[in-house]
């Protein structure tokens, strides 16, 4: 009875679907695997502990279910998975890296995201013993990583996911951009060598050596497209995008790839539940079935895809689809309350013993289960990705969303209003001055993409008032982004000033920012001098992965800021940052694992000077380029501000970081000094803020 009851819900409510209910299925899955399952290893049926992807998947489901909710019964179950596997000295038990399995690879993401939450060394040493086994990954004479040693010459689909967006993140982390061009090597050799042209499908598998029972003798390929198979190679193409630089050459290749495969896809769904059948082109085939952990697969792309602007609305749309009907279609209530996913493909591949064909009676012949974590942790990430593209406002410059301006979304949101206002801009130039006022707290404002989302505005200081000509704007009214409220989150913008373009103006700040627990995610801040204003003491604001360009001073203003993953990029010979940290005060600037570069004709680059006395910037584990001044800091032509002022190295690299020369006020950090040196100690404040905790799309408390 519980189950029609549960159906009967489902069809009368599923297509009104909004976040909260997404968000509320994530929980409802993530506790029924908990309850299914009570030791994460054993998610996928095994009667020993194993280290493997299925578990992987699971546990990097759980953790974002975890990011969502705050509830720590998630976050206990993947770190007591964890702790059982991690040894101290970072070994990780069951795992044999001379296997050469790449299937082993992907646990690293979810260990790189628990070393966020609780920044253990020995999770940080198994991510560098699983990177390792990628440099030495077997390859093909192209370079495509072999599936398994016991697997030569292949490349699977699957393996796309298992490797790539591990080896991305870990790129990103350790700011090795240079891998991204491997990374994107090895989704177009698949492509390549796997794509179909009559259907835009890729088939499962690819043997180099042409030797494989399965191999087509001319092609190599394997003989059927096999639905989970194509869903990993989908996964992980949106997952790699999110990381990989706009600038890279082959982005748009892979951006093709994703577009073409959607389109492909749409010809074999289902349409009444919105589901794909087993083996991919044959929906009408004897035996072929409406299979789950490819449909949710598929629904996690379309979803992420679309709500990063790679993918028309419409995917979005049929994500939602899919989710409602899968719903309907293969969720199980059972008697105690909890959900199984059925029409689960438990396990496909090639070759091996005994001997998998890739026929087609081989891919309906598999067994079919429930609950199988390949379809279990993708629908928990699909539902998290339709939350998050559930937008309060949408503003387009084409007229398809609430507003053509940002200001005017921002002017909607109430004042003072309890729960987060998820504000989506789509891609386009917005020149406009936006400002968020004190009362606009909670908002997110999330771009499609920073490359093609940009807000944009030219004034400077010394321009004249519009209505007070006799007066100028100042440094503070010059700003294109003022950001005063509270608990503001903006992800994949672009902040611009562009007074300065081919002149020289002096200030003109593209963000000013005064709100406490304000995070900028992805975002690119673009400008000449005094680009960036962290404008209010005792402000806390957190940097994640973002750009900041411009000339002099170009960070700049009181606040407690941190920097983590950012690339700074100076202009112009001159200074990076001028802190003015009031005395007192915890800390002031701190950069962790920044990268800092120059134009090519920019040699004699400042890390800092005090704007006032107290000034507190410290450099932790970043790359400086050779633009960097040996002395590496200036005392703003005041002897005094050196008995006073704050400023620290530890364990940079690069042609800059050399600190023989370095001023003799300045100071290098003990590893124990530097420890204390993360986010969440600088930013907790008296309530306990963590950055990396705050619920940034989700609205329900």
């Amino acid at each position: 009875m519980r189950r029609y009851l549960t159906i009967l819900l489902l069809s009368s409510s599923m297509l009104a679907f909004g976040d909260e209910q997404y968000l509320w299925w994530a929980e409802q899955l993530a506790r029924s695997q908990m309850a299914h399952n009570p030791e994460l290893w054993q998610s996928d049926f095994v009667k020993k502990p194993k280290w493997d992807y299925t578990q992987a998947i699971i546990a990097n489901a759980m953790l974002q279910v975890y990011k969502a909710t705050e509830d720590s019964t998630l976050l206990q179950y993947v770190q007591t998975f964890a702790d059982y596997f991690i040894l101290p000295d970072g070994t990780i038990q069951h795992y044999q890296q001379e296997k050469f399995n790449i299937d082993h690879v992907t646990g690293g993401n979810f260990l790189l995201t628990l070393y966020e939450l609780n920044p253990r060394p020995e999770y940080l040493k198994a991510v560098n013993l699983l990177r390792e086994q990628l440099r030495r990954q077997p390859r093909t004479t192209e370079g495509g990583f072999w599936h398994k040693q016991i697997y030569p010459h292949q490349m699977w689909l699957d393996g796309l996911y298992m490797a790539e967006p591990f080896y991305a993140r870990y790129a990103v982390e350790n700011h090795n951009e240079n891998d991204f061009a491997d990374i994107a090597h090895q989704f177009l050799l698949i492509d390549r060598h796997t794509l179909d042209h009559k259907t835009g499908l890729n088939y499962h598998g690819w043997d180099e050596s042409h030797e494989q029972q399965w191999a087509n003798p001319i092609t190599g390929c394997s003989p059927n497209f096999w639905s989970r198979s194509i869903g990993w190679y989908m996964m992980a193409l949106v997952d790699v995008l999110e990381l990989m630089p706009q600038d890279l050459p082959q982005r748009d290749s892979l951006l093709q790839i994703l577009q073409r495969e959607s389109r492909a896809l749409m010809k074999y769904r289902n349409k009444k539940n919105g589901m794909w059948y087993q083996v991919t082109n044959m929906p009408k085939g004897k035996g072929n079935y409406l299979e789950s952990t490819s449909s949710a697969m598929f629904c996690y792309a379309f979803a992420k895809a679309a709500r990063h602007g790679w993918l028309e609305d419409k995917y979005l749309q049929y994500a939602r689809q899919t989710f409602s009907g899968m719903m309907r279609t293969v969720i199980r209530t059972n008697p105690d309350s909890t959900l199984s996913l059925t029409n689960c493909c438990a396990v496909a591949g090639l070759g091996g013993k005994p001997y998998r064909d890739g026929s087609y009676q081989y891919y309906i012949g598999e067994q079919v289960r429930d609950d199988d974590p390949k379809g279990i942790g993708p629908l928990i990430m699909a539902a998290l990705e339709l939350s998050k593209a559930e937008a309060d406002i949408v503003v387009a410059k084409d007229g398809t969303g609430n507003f053509r301006t940002v200001q005017e979304a921002v002017n909607a949101v109430p004042d003072y209003r309890k729960q987060r206002t998820i504000i989506r801009i789509k891609k386009g130039i917005y020149h406009e001055k936006v400002i968020i006022p004190p009362s606009k707290q909670l908002v997110s404002l999330i771009g499609d993409d920073a490359s093609t989302t940009v807000i944009t505005f030219s004034a400077y200081a010394k321009q004249p008032s519009p209505l007070f000509p006799q007066e100028t704007l100042g440094t503070s009214g010059s700003a294109t982004l003022y950001c005063a409220a509270d608990d503001l989150y903006v992800e994949n913008l672009t902040i611009s000033n562009a007074a300065g373009e081919g002149k020289t103006i002096g200030q003109a700040v593209a963000a000013h920012v005064s709100g406490d627990r304000v995070v900028f995610s992805r975002c690119r801040f673009l400008g000449n001098q005094d680009t960036l204003f962290t404008y209010e003491e005792g402000s806390r604001q957190f940097y994640d992965h973002c750009y900041i360009e411009g000339t002099t001073d170009f960070i700049f203003g009181w606040a407690i800021a941190v920097f983590s993953k950012c690339v700074l990029h100076s202009k112009k010979n001159s200074y990076i940052t001028a802190a003015s940290t009031p005395h007192g005060q915890r800390s002031g600037y701190t950069f962790l694992d920044c990268t800092l570069t120059a134009d090519p004709q920019v040699k004699e680059v400042y890390l800092g000077r005090p704007w006032r006395p107290y000034a507190q910037t410290v450099f932790v584990r970043c790359r400086l380029a050779e633009h960097i001044r040996s002395e590496g800091w200036h005392n703003w032509n005041k002897v005094q501000n050196e008995e006073t002022a704050y400023y620290a190295e530890y364990n940079n690299s690069g042609k800059g970081s050399n600190t023989s020369n370095r001023v003799d006020w300045a100071h290098i950090l003990t590893q124990q000094q530097a420890e204390q040196y993360t986010p969440w100690n600088l930013l907790e404040g008296n309530d306990s803020w963590n950055p990396y905790q705050i619920r940034i799309y989700y609205r329900r408390k």
